[in-house]
């Protein structure tokens, strides 16, 4: 009988206890089986061999309208709200509709979300909103979402005592600001504002964060007995002691 004749690196006779299979050829736990067009070798996956299907997007926000969850990957589009040139990479984080877009306005956290705002993502109250509030707060729909207090956002806004003193100080109508401990408006001192009218319906975008949202408190002591310290962000709790409504942004001062 003529001996098989195979192509490396097949191994075996075919019997019970030796039967025909790939033998190692040289590869390792690393490698994958390669065709070259006339048979198959162990080689590792070079970067030109992977598919590049990913989805084009203009930033987390759409991503994540388009079926994307955060720790997936995208690409940017042409045109994309980060600047950055196209095609490059990009993680869908927790506080992609955040940073990436203009905050705007709804009456209450229902409207909000009618709007496409996720849960415990911001918006600003518009004029008749059903907190009674004046307009250009700044709050979140309450969400509650985990959260690490100790690696939020530490943006330094301004303080002034009123939108007509922010625009003194440079600021310009979208642009946010906390209110001081003097304010007209019976705030607590460290609520977040967008300097705002009657008319207003978007915002610039806030100060960006890297956070899945912030930590819920009842007021500034037990915000700094969870951990935060001056200049940290958070939201007030249902529970909260300052009467503003469930989720409004507040700075530790």
């Amino acid at each position: 009988m003529n001996a098989v004749e195979v192509d490396t690196p097949i191994i075996g006779d075919g019997t019970p206890g030796n039967p025909v299979t790939i033998g190692q050829f040289g590869a390792d736990t690393t490698m994958f089986l390669n065709w070259n067009g006339h048979h198959w070798y162990p080689s590792k996956v070079a970067h030109t061999d992977l598919l590049n299907d990913l989805p084009y997007f203009l930033n987390d926000e759409a991503a994540m309208a388009g079926g994307l969850a955060p720790g997936q990957t995208y690409l940017l589009a042409a045109g994309n709200t980060f600047a950055l040139p196209t095609g490059l990479y990009k993680v869908v984080i927790g506080c992609g509709y955040n940073c990436a877009l203009a905050i705007r306005f709804f009456v209450s956290d229902a409207a909000a979300t009618s709007g496409g705002v996720p849960g415990g993502r911001e918006y600003a109250l518009s004029s008749g909103n059903a907190f009674g509030l004046l307009y250009g707060w700044v709050k979140a729909i309450g969400a509650d979402l985990a959260a690490d207090t100790l690696e939020c956002n530490t943006p330094s806004l301004p303080s002034y005592v009123d939108d007509p003193a922010a625009i003194v100080g440079g600021l310009t109508e979208g642009d946010f600001y906390t209110v001081s401990v003097a304010n007209p408006y019976g705030a607590p001192q460290g609520v977040e504002r967008v300097v705002s009218y009657v008319s207003t319906t978007t915002a610039d975008p806030p100060t960006c964060c890297q956070e899945a949202t912030l930590p819920y408190y009842q007021n500034d002591t037990a915000a700094i007995s969870g951990g935060l310290s001056s200049g940290y962000f958070y939201y007030l709790s249902q529970d909260n002691t300052l009467g503003y409504p469930y989720g409004t942004k507040k700075v530790v001062p």
